[in-house]
């Protein structure tokens, strides 16, 4: 019931799709601008210096072995022969040109860090517009404009965003820990089985922050608690419904991944804005319509069905 709700809410608002994907591609823009300009002139002597080394083509032949699967006379796969060790050269090549420019490279590493930072918090208070419009139109059945919500609550976005992204930040060093860790154990026996734990070991981590903190922003926009309470309503909340939203976001992010890389090669990468769009709202109409359910909240899943979470999940009266 919660998933086709947030399906049906999903289709009732699929103009958010577009307002979030354009604001995404304005952001990308701006600082795209701004990180160029920065980026340009700091690493330019680095990245010439790193184009002598042809190291595009070695990756390239080490992937192709392992997904061509030749064999040389000897039985062994040429990645654990003549293009793994072009590719170990290309490393210690690699290491030899980075320390030339580290300072460079450092001054580059701590721009990119910044303008990261700066455009997940924007990404994040495009998240929390997102869920606000789905709450004044669960509630109400009412519209509020997506630049007119994300001007008037741009103090309270930020403030959770900044919150948001400091955990975010941390599940992504865990995550990426876990999955070059296991990749590479998993890799030692084959390399396209690392390859594929890797992926899924990600979206596992992934659908698992993200049942832990569904009910954070829900929470924050619903009931107007302040941060750190709306922090420990979504863990009373988590302890109810984890075990259920778990299974559904691993099934969204790997189906997400499969469609990304579908339409991404069918459309040269513009569908994948559409995916991310499309996944986002998705996502944040299901944690809305599981916090409306955990809290007992009727909610509008489309402009003639109001739901009553307390009478079974049958629709109630308009």
């Amino acid at each position: 019931m919660i998933t086709k709700d947030s399906f049906s809410i999903l289709i009732s608002k699929f103009s958010l799709v577009y307002q979030l994907i354009l604001a995404i591609l304005i952001a990308l823009l701006i600082f795209g601008i701004i990180g160029y300009a920065i980026l340009a002139p700091t690493l330019s002597s680095y990245v010439s210096d790193l184009n002598e080394l042809e190291i595009g083509k070695t990756v390239k032949d080490y992937l192709t072995s392992i997904f061509g699967g030749s064999e040389a006379e000897d039985g062994v796969q040429h990645g654990m022969t003549v293009e793994y060790q072009n590719l170990v050269q290309a490393i210690k090549q690699i290491g030899t040109v980075t320390k030339a420019h580290l300072g460079a490279i450092w001054g580059g590493i701590i721009a990119v860090v910044i303008i990261l930072f700066l455009f997940t918090v924007y990404f994040y208070m495009c998240m929390y517009t997102v869920t606000d419009t789905l709450h004044t139109f669960m509630s109400s059945d009412s519209e509020y404009g997506f630049t007119s919500n994300f001007i008037a609550n741009v103090g309270k976005s930020l403030k959770f965003s900044l919150a948001y992204v400091g955990m975010y930040i941390l599940w992504i060093i865990i995550i990426f820990g876990l999955c070059v860790g296991l990749g590479f154990l998993v890799g030692a026996l084959n390399n396209f089985l690392g390859l594929v734990v890797a992926y899924f070991t990600a979206i596992l981590a992934l659908a698992i922050r993200r049942s832990l903190f569904a009910g954070w922003m829900p929470a924050y926009v619903v009931s107007d608690m302040t941060v750190n309470e709306s922090l420990l309503a979504n863990f009373k909340m988590a302890s109810k419904t984890f075990k259920d939203t778990l299974g559904v976001y691993f099934v969204v992010y790997l189906a997400s991944l499969l469609l990304s890389l579908s339409v991404g090669v069918l459309t040269l990468g513009f569908g994948l804005f559409i995916v991310v769009g499309v996944t986002q709202v998705l996502c944040q109409a299901y944690d809305m319509v599981t916090y409306y359910h955990y809290c007992g909240k009727k909610y509008y899943r489309d402009s003639q069905h109001v739901v009553d979470p307390k009478q079974k999940y049958k629709d109630a009266v308009k």
